[in-house]
């Protein structure tokens, strides 16, 4: 494994309140991967689609990956210069951003659980592989980047449905949730052991998000168009923050993020194909205002890593700050590209020197 100091310092500085790196840098390409098909809707097609982000999000290339299923989760680490995507339910891989070629793929039998939102640690060093929402495996598998090989399991929830997992800026601690389960599990990634228990949230849990600092959770919930506000440090639930005339609406939101800079809360509305918009500097966070998006998928929400765009999985490209569309990812031939597996990549030359990630996270850290 190749380190240079530099990027290690880029690294670190990153995971520990990154916005810092807001505008272009010379001789730093900005470059968005989106991975297709989406296994919960979006383009057809199959392999990964890059953008430039400092050129308008035009569309630079495509990574073919023939055997591509639907995607389920992807991340990226600047210190192995790897890309990591689960797919197809069952499947896990490693790409060489480099090459471009897959140094390894896992296929998990059906007792062992699959792929879903997957999320690695900053220095590289392991993946966390919640086993699907689908799947009635307890597990999330801790994995060895390197090699794929497993390390150990964490007992999320006994029914299964582990979905959505986040590991913290500083890479302490890792966040999972279960759609059959009402209490976010939280992880001591030294020991990978569980040292809490978060909730209980009124309903299962499907996207949700954590703060910088890592005293707040904002998760969304099964049958409610809003949000649920915990505290992570005493373990309690502090808030139910509901749309405004949607109170009595039961059906679920698929979707939430803050801003970078944690001023805003983004809550994705995806039968109406609205984003609804809630400051965040206050508590509990109020509405005040939403954004409608060009097409409904599954529902998605999260942002450049300089908080200037909003990603959701409609393809759509949103100025953060006057909540207009700028434009929307297409493809060469013009197509809308939708998906909500998609990573954010910083080059210099071929190194990748740091990376986003996938989970709307706040951004502002000790």
């Amino acid at each position: 494994m190749k380190y240079h100091a530099t990027r290690v310092f880029v690294c670190l500085v990153l995971f520990l309140g990154g916005a810092a790196f807001a505008a272009a840098e010379d001789g730093v390409r900005r470059l968005l991967y989106v991975t297709v098909p989406d296994g919960a809707g979006g383009s057809k097609g199959q392999g990964i689609y890059i953008f430039d982000i400092d050129d308008g999000h035009k569309f630079v290339r495509k990574i073919e990956v023939p055997d591509m299923g639907g995607t389920r989760g992807v991340c990226a680490s600047p210190a192995t210069d790897k890309i990591y995507y689960a797919h197809g339910n069952t499947k896990l891989a490693c790409m060489d951003l480099r090459s471009e070629k897959k140094v390894w793929e896992n296929v998990y039998p059906k007792n062992e659980g699959g792929a879903d939102r997957i999320q690695i640690t900053p220095d590289g060093k392991k993946l966390y592989v919640p086993s699907g929402w689908w799947s009635s495996d307890p597990y999330n598998k801790v994995v060895d980047a390197a090699t794929g090989k497993l390390i150990t399991k964490i007992h999320v929830s006994d029914t299964g449905g582990c979905h959505n997992t986040i590991v913290s800026l500083d890479g302490k601690r890792v966040y999972c949730a279960s759609t059959r389960y009402t209490y976010l599990t939280v992880v001591d990634t030294a020991t990978d052991k569980i040292i809490k228990r978060v909730g209980p949230i009124n309903n299962m849990i499907w996207p949700h998000t954590v703060n910088g600092k890592q005293t707040l959770s904002f998760v969304n919930v099964d049958h409610v168009v809003g949000f649920e506000v915990c505290d992570l440090q005493t373990g309690k639930k502090l808030h139910s923050v509901l749309v405004k005339g949607m109170e009595d609406q039961r059906r679920r939101c698929h979707g939430i993020g803050m801003t970078p800079d944690e001023t805003e809360i983004w809550l994705v509305d995806q039968d109406a194909k609205r984003h609804y918009i809630f400051d965040n500097t206050v508590m509990p966070p109020v509405e005040k205002g939403h954004v409608d998006v060009s097409a409904k998928t599954h529902g998605w929400i999260t942002f450049s890593m300089d908080g200037a765009y909003a990603y959701p999985d409609s393809g759509d490209v949103i100025d953060a700050k006057t909540k207009k569309t700028l434009t929307r990812l297409r493809d060469a031939d013009g197509e809308p590209v939708m998906s909500s597996k998609f990573i954010e990549i910083h080059f210099r030359g071929k190194d990748a020197i740091r990376v986003g990630q996938q989970m709307g996270m706040g951004m502002v850290g000790e």
